[in-house]
């Protein structure tokens, strides 16, 4: 069963190579390493002593996460993958991680997919909540209960990229990651697709990757702790448009207007105004997330506010 991790990186050469040292040195080691450099500054190389597990994937334009990923994903097909293993560059992986997904892999049907659970760098004991059950009448997601992290598995319907451990046959029948939404809700929305096509996805707690916990902080509101964007608010018009993209397809025109969208904008616009920093930056960029969304409008967004 050959198992080909996918690692995308952008102008950060070290921290790129801390991950790949970390993949390459667990008890379980994947068959291949593709790299897609998304554009760097100055190509990426991997290490001297890691060149002949590698594969990179140089472009010379950043396509972003979504484009990335499926580029990353299209060269593990061709390399005849039987499964794809999407990892973030800044993720530290355990000896043990690939080694306990495929221990739950061998324990489930052929129409199931898996992640590694992501667990905050500077507080090892404390993941990211991070998967999500998802209505399928009101488009909304809902994280799964904490208490499930601390079972050997748990079920969802979506969740982050990192971790994500995918046979080769979900790829082929659902498809790759989405290169026209360019990134943020682009992990989603390809988790959303695959259980809609009838692939069932289980965390693993114990296949475990450290991650950092930089652009989010947690704040408690009304009983609840809340990760919220300090940052960067142009990554909110990103996951608010392509969010928008997505239930649109997926939802009945009704249920969309009626349900999800009246839903979705308020509570994500009462959350900018009592919870983020730079509330007119992330207010801008939400609304017009929210129009270019309506309008289906796809690609990256560009200086002059086009998008391509």
């Amino acid at each position: 069963m050959s198992v080909i991790a996918v690692v995308i990186t952008l102008d950060r050469p070290e921290t790129a190579s801390c991950c790949l040292s970390s993949i390459l040195q667990g008890s379980r080691r994947p068959d291949r390493v593709v790299v897609v450099d998304n554009g760097s500054t100055i190509p990426y190389a991997p290490p001297e002593e890691y060149r002949r597990d590698v594969d990179v994937v140089r472009l010379e334009h950043n396509s972003g996460p979504a484009g990335g990923a499926a580029i990353g994903q299209q060269k593990a097909l061709e390399l005849k993958a039987d499964w794809v293993w999407m990892l973030d560059d800044d993720a530290i992986v355990d000896r043990d991680a690939l080694e306990r997904l495929l221990q739950g892999a061998d324990t489930h049907g052929a129409r199931t997919y898996f992640r590694s659970v992501c667990y905050n760098m500077p507080q090892p004991e404390l993941p990211f909540y991070n998967s999500f059950t998802y209505s399928r009448r009101t488009g909304v997601l809902r994280p799964v209960p904490r208490e499930r992290y601390v079972e050997p598995e748990f079920a969802f319907d979506a969740c982050a990229m990192a971790g994500l451990f995918i046979p080769s046959s979900l790829l082929l029948e659902a498809g790759l990651f989405d290169a026209s939404l360019y990134g943020w809700y682009d992990d989603t929305e390809f988790t959303l697709r695959a259980t809609l096509a009838g692939f069932r996805g289980y965390a693993i707690p114990a296949s475990r990757l450290l991650h950092p916990s930089a652009n989010r902080r947690t704040m408690r509101f009304l009983g609840r702790s809340l990760a919220v964007l300090v940052d960067q608010p142009v990554r909110l018009y990103y996951g608010t448009r392509n969010c928008i993209l997505t239930q649109r397809r997926l939802l009945a025109r009704g249920r969309f207007l009626a349900l999800f969208l009246p839903l979705f904008a308020v509570r994500r616009f009462i959350s900018i105004v009592l919870l983020y920093n730079s509330r007119r930056a992330f207010l801008h960029y939400f609304v017009r997330g929210v129009s270019d969304g309506l309008q289906g409008r796809t690609g990256e967004l560009t200086q002059g506010g086009r998008t391509t």
